[in-house]
């Protein structure tokens, strides 16, 4: 498995390099081998157009059979059984493999398609970075949202800007999400189906942008022994107060109550450890480690073990909430990957100390390993 963080670096060069070549690239004509047709695993649906652009480049029979379905893209260091393997941690009822026609059905109206290689005449007809090699199809409904997404609203992956009519809504926007979510651990991109009256849309998620780990586990640790696991890569951490209940607290629970004893000790039922990050940057706010009982347990957890789950949430809450905003600065940036580190470490010490089973924010499994990576 691909980790979170490993073709960051290769990401970085490769999307450089695309924005550099994109207009370049965008108006060459397609080569000799895109006369001989390979099959998408879907229906043909013709080109819908780009809108007002009159001088898009010239379709070849790859490019054309594409256009109409939202697309996967990826790279040569990535497989399609990467993809498949990912998708079973969302959807772990189905399994990651594809039937005899190349394909796996999602859902009772979706489905993917294994897809086609794409040769760069195939990627400058689609309009896509020169390092995309590869295209997964989704057939997905089309359901929108009926009014545009409000002015103040800004969707992390710029989803906002590629719908300005209206969001994708119920089964879309379920595609939609898996397919960024998959697109983000895989530091690959996805291309949008055509539609009349808007341009090529290409969405590249920042894959630093979801940073939180879930670790599920049936063992309880108490307060102390997270706090020594925590203390190991932030010594500054320390648990937040407890509520002392009031008497008038104590005096209503005693008549609500018979048998309430104000003087037996409290059990916990959930804590928070809190982790100042000043000496990052005066921005990066805190980590918070959110210990409970989980009240919902995701599908993948609950495919392995049907025991009650202890969550274990490490949290980040930068100082301005910006996280979640598109376009952030170089500086935002760098603060991010070290807060990312940081978060890292300690979810591999909480992950191996409870016994449990990590997710990345994502929803995607972890090991320790990785997140040592």
């Amino acid at each position: 498995m691909i980790t979170r963080r490993e073709l960051r670096l290769q990401r970085e060069a490769a999307e450089r390099a695309a924005r550099e070549q994109a207009d370049a690239a965008r108006y060459q004509k397609p080569d000799a081998r895109a006369a001989s047709r390979r099959r998408s695993g879907m229906p043909s649906t013709g080109r819908p157009g780009y809108g007002g652009d009159t001088s898009a480049p010239e379709d070849t029979a790859t490019s054309a059979d594409l256009r109409g379905f939202h697309l996967i893209l990826l790279d040569d260091a990535v497989e399609v059984s990467d993809v498949l393997a990912l998708i079973h941690n969302k959807l772990p009822d189905l399994r990651p493999v594809l039937d005899e026609h190349g394909q796996m059905r999602l859902s009772r109206h979706s489905r993917l398609s294994s897809g086609v290689a794409l040769d760069p005449s195939d990627a400058a007809a689609l309009e896509v970075p020169d390092w995309a090699q590869h295209a997964i199809v989704i057939d997905c409904p089309r359901d929108r949202q009926p009014t545009p997404p409000p002015d103040w609203f800004a969707d992390a992956d710029g989803l906002h800007e590629a719908f300005p009519a209206g969001m994708p809504d119920r089964e879309e926007e379920r595609m939609l999400s898996l397919m960024l979510s998959v697109a983000s651990r895989l530091h690959t991109g996805v291309r949008l189906a055509d539609e009349p009256g808007l341009p090529t849309r290409v969405i590249i998620p920042d894959p630093e942008a979801k940073i939180d780990l879930y670790i599920y586990s049936s063992y309880w640790l108490e307060p102390p022994v997270v706090l020594d696991f925590v203390r190991r890569h932030a010594p500054q951490a320390f648990q937040q107060a407890l509520p002392t209940p009031d008497e008038d607290v104590l005096a209503q629970a005693s008549i609500d109550d018979p048998l309430f004893d104000p003087s037996a000790p409290v059990i916990l039922d959930g804590y928070a450890l809190l982790v100042p990050l000043g000496e990052i940057d005066e921005s990066a706010g805190s980590l918070e480690i959110r210990v409970m009982e989980a009240e919902w347990v995701p599908p993948i957890i609950a495919a392995h073990t049907d025991a009650p789950q202890i969550e274990y949430h490490v949290h980040w809450m930068d100082a301005e909430s910006k996280r979640y905003q598109p376009n952030q600065g170089r500086r935002f940036r760098r603060m991010r990957s070290r807060v990312a580190e940081l978060t890292d470490a300690i979810g591999a010490e909480l992950l191996i100390g409870s016994a449990g089973i990590g997710l990345d924010e994502n929803g995607f499994l972890v090991t320790s390993r990785q997140l040592r990576a």
